[in-house]
């Protein structure tokens, strides 16, 4: 048996994981299926509390039985479950939805944006006679909406950033490399209580817990879905800080996603030893001024694509639209997205998108500026949506981080 006083508790309790697949059972219902299975790790710890390897199987009733393969006691002892049945072989799922469901439903649905082929493929071999339906949206819409507890776990993320740029100036100077800087904030991070691990939902969307960019490393394009992608210290992790040297008078822009409790938050500062270039000092103030508008304006049905277009067109006026999240043709096309157990999650704030702000939903808001050649400024915010406007998460005030140079490793 596992000594429950060796394992860190998740602080969610019995109560929460109720409300979440009762949430989820009134999407099945909408759509008329019987029973999700779930078994993404994200997904799993939101409906269990665990992601102890195996898989949640929800009704339409929000009932939920937590199917483990490895490892079950300490699965008992992490999850509030009530429900939580240990097996060993794949076949053994199907005795189980029988179970629930008291016989096998015509209809299941799977999250297909993330599991591999083959476990598709074994689902369908196993479920000859059931359709396989896509319940990824249903789960992504689900956890959208944050409750009070899940925001708390933001919350501490947060802080934790807020304290690592407090500490910046006496751990990033002058003649470190951006891997060097970058991996003292990292290591500041992981003191003050960050897991160290940022998950993110998609095929071969891969990132590392924090990243530093120094003058034009920033403008280097990459794989990733993002204004900024940096030229790391390998072709085979082609993100992040690489092996140039920090000087004086360039931007230097910290993005990381410290988190609490599985859950991540978003943000990134501006920084600089000396004084940033007119242009880039003006770039800077017109994300400052987005944000602001952000702040004052957003409010619940608000369409997403609206403020992308609001913040494009604020780029355009001033002059700055060809270097607003990216450059030209390699602009991102969103303005902020989602954050929680992942970093990104629904909604999306790009152009042409569905979704409304809804009350509950927990925006990073990410205006950035990319100069070929230079680097890029910005800054990124948390923000809760609320039933009148926007609460302003974040804590770490929006001016550029003054560094003295004098950095210690």
């Amino acid at each position: 048996m596992i000594d429950a006083g060796l394992l860190p508790a998740s602080g969610v309790t019995g109560e929460e994981l109720a409300d979440r697949a009762r949430r989820l059972g009134l999407l099945l219902k909408q759509k008329d299926v019987p029973l999700a299975i779930v078994g993404h790790n994200p997904d799993l710890y939101y409906f269990t509390g665990s992601i102890q390897q195996g898989y949640a199987l929800i009704t339409q009733e929000g009932e939920t039985v937590y199917l483990v393969r490895k490892d079950v006691d300490r699965a008992r002892v992490e999850s509030p479950l009530g429900r939580i049945e240990a097996f060993s072989r794949f076949r053994e799922i199907k005795e189980a939805v029988k179970r629930l469901a008291g016989k096998v439903p015509a209809k299941l649905a799977l999250t297909l944006d993330v599991i591999p082929a083959a476990l598709y493929l074994r689902f369908k071999d196993l479920f000859q006679r059931c359709v396989l339906m896509d319940g990824s949206a249903l789960v992504r819409s689900c956890r959208m909406i944050k409750s009070p507890f899940e925001v708390d776990r933001i919350r501490k993320g947060i802080e934790i950033y807020d304290e690592t740029i407090r500490q910046m100036p006496r751990i990033v100077g002058a003649g470190m490399t951006e891997a060097e800087a970058e991996a003292n904030l990292i290591h500041t991070m992981r003191r003050l209580g960050h897991p160290g691990m940022v998950r993110m939902r998609g095929w071969n969307q891969e990132g590392i817990n924090g990243y530093l960019y120094a003058g034009e490393s920033a403008a280097v394009p990459s794989f990733l879905d993002a204004p900024l992608g940096g030229v790391g210290l390998t072709p085979a992790i082609p993100i992040g800080g690489g092996h140039r040297k920090i000087e004086r008078d360039i931007p230097l822009i910290f993005d990381a996603s410290p988190g609490d409790g599985g859950y991540v938050s978003d943000q990134t500062r501006t920084a600089v030893i000396g004084t940033l270039s007119q242009d880039l000092t003006e770039a800077y103030r017109l994300t400052v001024e987005m944000i602001q508008r952000f702040e004052a304006e957003a409010a619940p049905g608000d369409a997403v694509g609206g403020w992308f277009s609001r913040l494009e067109k604020m780029a355009d006026q001033a002059g700055f639209v060809e270097h607003f999240m990216g450059i030209g043709e390699k602009r991102a096309r969103y303005i902020g997205h989602g954050i929680g157990l992942e970093l990104n999650e629904w909604p999306v704030l790009g152009e042409n998108l569905p979704w409304r702000l809804e009350p509950g939903m927990v925006l990073a808001v990410e205006p950035k500026m990319v100069f070929p050649g230079k680097g890029a400024v910005g800054l990124e915010n948390d923000y809760l949506v609320t039933e009148t406007g926007v609460t302003r998460l974040s804590v770490t005030g929006d001016g550029i981080v003054l560094l003295n140079g004098t950095g210690e490793a």
